[in-house]
């Protein structure tokens, strides 16, 4: 206990040193954590030597990271994204794993041995994909949704594979159909009953604990390593238990609350695998086969993005869409190691393939998280080249604006809060048009009438399709800082006469400061205001009743930069560059004798 307690200690301290590192020098996170990993394990200073019980621990967190995919899961979003995970997720598994074989086979590994490889390539890390998506909060975007529904079917197939590995005898490649066909009817009536169970007795428990934060957060990791136990029980995966689990839960009022507070454990248990990784990576026994390992690392760097870009360009997805899904999966997944590591244990291969599939996996992670991380950036650079991959034009089909519109508000991202927004703007205004990426938004938005148009706001072509210069004021509810630069950007190349009014959100004081200085005239923090403070500025600029007065957030004089220690110092300085902004805008238009046109009542 001693030994595993001071192990368990040297993990999180080396994740936390070498993790400030990379903050300070803006590397991602996953990388410090594996590097910490390797620091600390076998292959660099030999000071954690109990791996399979650090392994253990860590496998808490990909536990929880399902479960809590599972409670985010709205049925509604996977009915509208089903055909595209679907067919992407199996298009890829099929094509990947085909050329996984093909080059396999080249490189001479026998049959058995090259079809696990090949396996072990078709996956991709959902736990990767998951941080990073919701650490940039793109969980709301369309590629982010697509991805993660990609994901969850490549994590069935996972499952799937796993299970029929369980057919097998140590030793043996003879195959008990028997066996497995009764474990997947036991996990098919397992899902069953937790579904079940949440909606006629779980709605009812938690009806009477919701008032117990404490314990509304322990019922509900209760009810998810239950739930995990049973499947381990019958044969399944605990990670796909977990997943059962939230997938329960998720039609129940409370999900937003048990997902915040599970949150924080997840994270804690998150950085343990991550290091666990990395103190399993073993480089002694590679050199004969680097260029085996190189080449399947690029494969699955570039064929498997090439793969998905070109099945979702065939679906009528955009470029972007495209593009930022393809990154998401350019990994192996955790699952591949758990295969590889299974197939070594029944004698189907060598020691030298499971640490050349470790080593791909710990590769691939570590370079597509920076991929994920710097994804708008590198789009930028080679949108031009990527085209090629939009095989069918959407956009005419999912646009209802007309042509050559004035005096009108644009609306950026149509999500809960831009939704909230043009609720408002409805009420007043007659000319206004709605911008989503998303297009089950763009769809619904037409089934209800609303002006819009589906697009991209970095895509030259859709903003030239705005009539920006004809506009009167632009809400940005889009929560990239580079999506709004490049707006700002576009709007400050306009005439100073012909400049609409733009108002924009961010997710951090510092953030916004930012935008401020970049030429926003008016800045939204996220965290602290929202959609209802947008309709006091619309009330305020088109004189729909009295001002009413800003006291959100307290006010505090800056001296200096001394005084920003925090976000939230920012946050208030915000407020008050906000405050004088609005006179400003006030003034600006009435020196230009501009006339904001409210609608007819």
């Amino acid at each position: 206990m001693e030994s595993l307690f001071f192990e368990l200690g040297l993990v999180i301290i080396a994740a936390s040193i070498v993790g400030v590192i990379c903050y300070y020098l803006k590397q991602p996170l996953i990388l410090a954590y594996i590097a910490a990993g390797v620091l600390i394990g076998p292959s660099g200073l030999g000071l954690v030597h109990d791996i399979e019980t650090i392994h253990i621990i860590a496998q808490v967190g990909i536990m929880l990271m399902l479960f809590l995919v599972g409670l985010e899961m709205n049925p509604t979003r996977l009915k509208d994204l089903g055909a595209v995970a679907f067919i992407t997720g199996i298009g890829q598994v099929v094509f990947t794993g085909l050329f996984g074989y093909l080059i396999a086979s080249i490189f001479g590994f026998p049959f058995i041995q090259a079809m696990y490889i090949a396996v072990a390539l078709t996956l991709s890390s959902t736990v990767i994909a998951l941080k990073i998506i919701y650490d940039k909060r793109d969980n709301n975007a369309l590629y982010g949704q697509v991805a993660i529904s990609i994901l969850l079917v490549q994590d069935v197939i996972a499952i799937l594979a796993l299970l029929a590995l369980t057919g097998f005898e140590a030793g043996s490649f003879s195959f008990d159909y028997i066996r497995f066909g009764g474990i997947l009817v036991k996990g098919i009536i397992l899902s069953a009953l937790a579904i079940l169970i949440a909606r006629k007795l779980l709605g009812y428990l938690y009806n009477k604990i919701a008032t117990s934060h404490e314990l509304l957060i322990l019922f509900s990791l209760g009810w998810a390593f239950l739930v995990a136990l049973a499947c381990e029980y019958i044969g399944f995966n605990i990670e796909i238990g977990a997943f059962i689990a939230g997938l329960s839960l998720a039609s129940l009022p409370y999900t937003f609350e048990i997902n915040a507070k599970a949150k924080v454990l997840r994270d804690f248990f998150i950085t343990i695998f991550f290091v666990a990784l990395g103190a399993g990576m073993m480089f002694a026994s590679m050199g004969p086969m680097v260029v085996k390992f190189v080449v399947l690392t690029l494969f699955v760097l570039i064929g498997n993005p090439l793969i998905v870009m070109t099945i979702m360009g065939l679906l009528g997805y955009d470029k972007r869409t495209s593009f930022f899904t393809g990154l998401s999966i350019a990994n192996i997944s955790e699952f591949s190691l758990i295969l590889i590591t299974m197939g070594g244990t029944l004698g189907h291969v060598d020691q030298n393939v499971i640490s050349m599939v470790t080593i791909i996996g710990i590769l691939t992670m570590t370079i597509s998280s920076y991929l994920m991380t710097y994804n708008n950036q590198i789009y930028n650079k080679i949108r031009g080249v990527l085209t090629i991959f939009e095989f069918r034009k959407s956009k005419t089909e999912l646009s209802t604006k007309k042509s050559g519109m004035a005096n009108h508000i644009i609306l950026l991202g149509c999500g809960q809060m831009g939704h909230t927004v043009l609720e408002q703007i409805k009420n007043f205004k007659e000319d206004y048009l709605v911008v989503d990426h998303d297009n089950s938004v763009i769809k619904d938005l037409i089934e209800k009438g609303i002006t819009c148009i589906f697009g991209d706001i970095e895509d030259d072509e859709l903003v030239n399709e705005l009539d920006l210069d004809k506009a009167e004021l632009i809400i940005s509810t889009l929560s990239s800082t580079e999506d709004n630069i490049f707006l700002i950007n576009h709007i400050e190349k306009l005439p100073r006469d012909k400049r609409p009014i733009i108002i924009v959100t961010s997710d951090s004081g510092r953030e916004g400061v930012m935008l401020f200085n970049r030429g926003a005239d008016y800045v939204i923090l996220k965290p602290y205001l929202g959609g209802e403070h947008i309709n006091d500025i619309n009330k305020q600029l088109y004189g729909l009743e009295a001002e009413t007065p800003l006291s959100l957030v307290q006010e505090i004089a800056v001296d200096g930069k001394s005084k920003f220690k925090s976000d939230h110092d920012y946050a208030r300085v915000l407020h008050n560059l906000n405050k004088l902004r609005l006179r400003e805008i006030k003034q600006k238009i009435e020196k230009r004798h501009i006339v904001l046109n409210s609608k007819s009542i």
